[in-house]
């Protein structure tokens, strides 16, 4: 599902360049839920966004469900983003002023398509939010608003699902269930999830465990 060959990112800072991402080779497959862990300025986020095609690597290639980020154009990879790639952050990246059943189906009127409203119900229902729907973000409680933010990133069905410290703002309790959460929605599925984080007791919870610390990439 995902592979990375030979992975860098460089920075230039003054005249010093800074090695962000050192060469790296990486493989996930479907069903699977992989932790990154590492201390902060690692390079952990800056990897996601390199699998993510936000930014492009100083060399090496990336693969994402078959397709060569690499040799994408801008057109390509921002469809692949909408099509193929979920992103949850730690603020939740909800809209404030839209209700929680239009945030799922938001894309779809920017792209102009016709929302599937059967399936962003059944996600509501899928991750206990239905009663929220007719409520705005600022009425949620933080594990609510997290939950709304994974239906949102889970509504197109993306094969690969990447979760930046998605569980920073919650407390030990909920920051468990989002965990918990995103794997059960993973194995057993073709989807991928990649979730970054400080959090090293939720990485019992994940098939695979990697550690990002000056740039270099290791299993655990």
């Amino acid at each position: 599902m995902i592979e990375l060959q030979g992975v860098t990112r460089e920075f230039k800072q003054g005249s010093e360049t800074i090695q962000a991402v050192k060469d790296t080779d990486f493989t996930a497959e479907a069903g699977q839920f992989i932790a990154i862990i590492g201390p902060s300025g690692s390079g952990k986020s800056t990897l996601l966004t390199i699998i993510g095609g936000l930014q492009s690597p100083t060399s090496g290639k990336v693969t994402i469900a078959g397709e060569d980020l690499s040799t994408a154009s801008k057109a390509q990879l921002s469809k692949m983003r909408f099509s193929k790639l979920g992103f949850i952050l730690q603020a939740s990246s909800l809209v404030p002023f839209i209700k929680v059943k239009d945030q799922l189906v938001l894309h779809d009127k920017v792209r102009g398509k016709r929302p599937d409203n059967a399936r962003r119900d059944h996600l509501l229902e899928s991750l206990g939010v239905e009663k929220l729907a007719n409520k705005y973000p600022a009425q949620l409680s933080g594990g609510e608003r997290q939950r709304v933010a994974i239906a949102a990133a889970l509504y197109h069905d993306p094969k690969v699902v990447l979760a930046d410290e998605p569980t920073a703002a919650l407390d030990t309790e909920r920051a468990t269930e989002t965990v918990k959460l995103l794997r059960d929605l993973t194995n057993g599925s073709d989807r991928t999830t990649i979730m970054v984080t400080h959090d090293e007791r939720l990485t019992k919870y994940c098939d695979a465990v990697y550690r990002m610390e000056d740039g270099t990439l290791t299993r655990q």
